[in-house]
């Protein structure tokens, strides 16, 4: 069943993805899912009559997030799971506990995503974006593929950024524990959509679609952590450029939910844009593909483990 793509007023970015899709009993994990984009999607997902799992790191946020999409649209199997994606010891212990608990997962979404000014390294000795942003993700899709294969037609969807194209990504790169940069953004986007294309690869037998996608630049939480001059240029004299978080999570439920959705796809306002000028000839090196994620593999196999 597919769904159709509708532009929202005048602008050329700006889609509404409509879908009549029910997720009546299937399993959804929306990481970052208390505010944002993540908030947005799990609240239509929510809608579909889906068990829907909000996995936040903040559970205070993470809670009112739940009760408020339960008050939104009455459906009352939403739950809250704690998850830190920075750490790869949180990660662990939230898939034991998914392990317990659910029998499958249907669509996981991979959305918690932050943006660091000054550095910031984790208890476990990584810098916090790429952690966040490359490592988790990585850490968390690999361990729940199991789960994923138990149900027919699965979904992963990365939300990465069209700030992968500022990106560069080495084995220097991967280990980072090198000097901050700022540059940590790029690189980990530009990770985690090389590390989506060879996902797809790797799991193309088994009938699970793994995706990325940029939502473009929303009026969200991501730029908590920058200066105030940069927020204000971003937020306020680029306002009308920038989307809202629920015309942001349009692309992602697009890739979540659309039946002609292509596995290892890089998706932006609806389409697929992959050979395009937005998307990094790296992403298209199957040897460096191999060889992140053997390094990744290596990096996060016995981290967070006790």
């Amino acid at each position: 069943m597919g769904g159709t793509v509708s532009r929202i007023g005048f602008s050329k970015s700006k889609f509404k993805f409509s879908s009549s899709k029910s997720l009546s009993g299937k399993t959804v994990i929306v990481t970052g899912a208390n505010t944002g984009v993540g908030f947005e999607t799990a609240l239509d997902l929510a809608k579909r009559n889906g068990r829907i799992i909000l996995a936040c790191r903040n559970r205070e946020k993470g809670e009112v997030a739940k009760s408020r999409i339960i008050q939104l649209t009455g459906n009352t199997n939403v739950v809250f799971k704690q998850l830190d994606m920075s750490l790869m010891s949180s990660i662990r212990e939230f898939v034991s506990i998914i392990s317990t608990e659910e029998k499958a997962v249907d669509i996981l979404i991979n959305n918690a995503g932050v943006v660091n000014w000054k550095e910031n390294i984790t208890v476990e000795g990584f810098e916090n974006t790429f952690a966040t942003n490359y490592y988790g993700p990585f850490l968390l899709t690999t361990l729940l593929l199991d789960l994923l294969k138990k149900s027919p037609n699965s979904r992963i969807v990365n939300v990465g950024s069209i700030a992968s194209m500022g990106g560069s990504v080495d084995l220097d790169t991967v280990m980072a524990r090198r000097s901050f940069t700022r540059k940590e953004y790029n690189d980990s986007k530009l990770a985690l959509l090389i590390f989506t294309k060879e996902l797809a690869r790797k799991i193309a037998e088994t009938g699970i679609v793994a995706t990325y996608v940029h939502p473009g630049t929303i009026r969200s939480e991501l730029f908590r952590n920058l200066p105030w001059i940069l927020q204000f240029i971003i937020i306020g004299i680029m306002r009308p450029f920038i989307k809202t978080p629920a015309e942001g999570a349009q692309p992602v439920l697009f890739c979540a939910l659309e039946d002609s959705v292509e596995p290892g796809g890089y998706y932006m306002d609806c389409r697929l844009y992959d050979h395009t000028l937005w998307v990094p000839k790296s992403a298209y090196d199957e040897g460096l593909a191999k060889k992140l994620w053997e390094s990744t593999e290596r990096i996060v196999a016995s981290c967070g483990t006790k």
